[in-house]
């Protein structure tokens, strides 16, 4: 009889461990450190690391650049400047927010039109349209806004340090928060939604291979339809939501009309008018956009575009 194998846990690297440790530091420091003053670090880091991440730099101004075509030099030089801040305003705020328990979180962040939500049935379930925007770790402490009988859970992607991939974890699902692999998630994740609850789905990154090929912005790229597929096969509405920062380690969480897709909508159509709908919230609340990754995964000619605004 052959012996069965077992699995054998992966060893964890020295740079990970010391990682995490850092990540620990750093939260025991924020957590007794104002918000808001955790926020106003970050932007000064922020804008620290634009001056000597030139690729970043470039990345950003791209990206901006197709989203506000109608915008000068100047305007993008600033754009980005402001982008810097927020994004790493929010990053370090979002370590801060993290150790604040989700009945407390209401202090740092107002809500509008949450009704939607509210008044949701029982056994509807419903998709929340998501993006990198402000402090989007904040949306897992929704719970103690949502009603007893609405669980509220989202799509993540595993991150390639396990034991802050762990920490993390622990600390959203703590909150209440229900997490569905993006790899392994997906059954459990349809059941989520087919038992009444509310899923996040982020939208505003590459999806890869597994996502469709259309334009944003007028630029072709991979756009994920799986808010899309899981909103026509369980004939639920999908909810944008936008978190703007409104002061240094304060937030305003906006509930937006749902998109309630047609009876012969198929997965190509309903990409579509969700692509226009992020469109639409991406260059509104584009300051508090992370547009600090390559989104359209740009060539090296595209490059001397970002010139003039460098």
């Amino acid at each position: 009889m052959t012996p069965q194998k077992t699995k054998t846990a992966k060893k964890v690297a020295i740079l990970d461990r010391l990682s995490y440790l850092a990540l620990v530091i750093i939260e025991c420091i924020f957590r007794i450190l104002p918000c808001s003053f955790v926020w106003k670090i970050g932007a000064l880091t922020g804008q620290l690391i634009m001056l000597a991440a030139k690729q970043r730099r470039i990345i950003a101004t791209y990206n901006l650049r197709l989203v506000h075509p109608e915008a000068s030099d100047e305007d993008i030089k600033q754009y980005t400047k402001d982008i810097f801040r927020h994004s790493f305003g929010n990053l370090f705020s979002s370590i801060k927010t993290s150790t604040i328990p989700a009945d407390q979180i209401q202090d740092h962040f107002e809500t509008e039109d949450f009704h939607r939500l509210n008044e949701l049935s029982a056994d509807q379930g419903a998709i929340l349209l998501l993006f990198h925007m402000g402090n989007w770790e904040m949306l897992t402490k929704m719970t103690a806004l949502l009603p007893e009988h609405k669980a509220l859970g989202g799509m993540y992607r595993p991150l390639k340090n396990p034991l802050i991939d762990a920490h993390v974890r622990n600390k959203r699902e703590a909150d209440g928060s229900l997490l569905f692999s993006r790899k392994r998630g997906l059954i459990k994740a349809s059941q989520h939604i087919r038992n009444g609850g509310i899923l996040g789905i982020l939208c505003d990154q590459a999806a890869g291979h597994a996502g469709m090929r259309m334009p944003l912005f007028g630029k072709e790229t991979s756009i994920t339809p799986l808010p899309a597929i899981l909103a026509l096969k369980y004939n639920c509405p999908v909810f944008p939501i936008s978190l703007e920062s409104t002061t240094p380690g304060k937030w305003k969480m906006k509930v937006h009309s749902p998109l309630i897709f047609s009876a012969d909508a198929n997965k190509e159509s309903a990409t579509k008018e969700i692509a226009t709908v992020m469109e639409k919230l991406m260059k509104a609340y584009s300051k508090n956009i992370f547009w600090l990754h390559n989104r359209w995964k740009m060539k090296p000619n595209d490059i001397k575009g970002t010139q003039g605004a460098e």
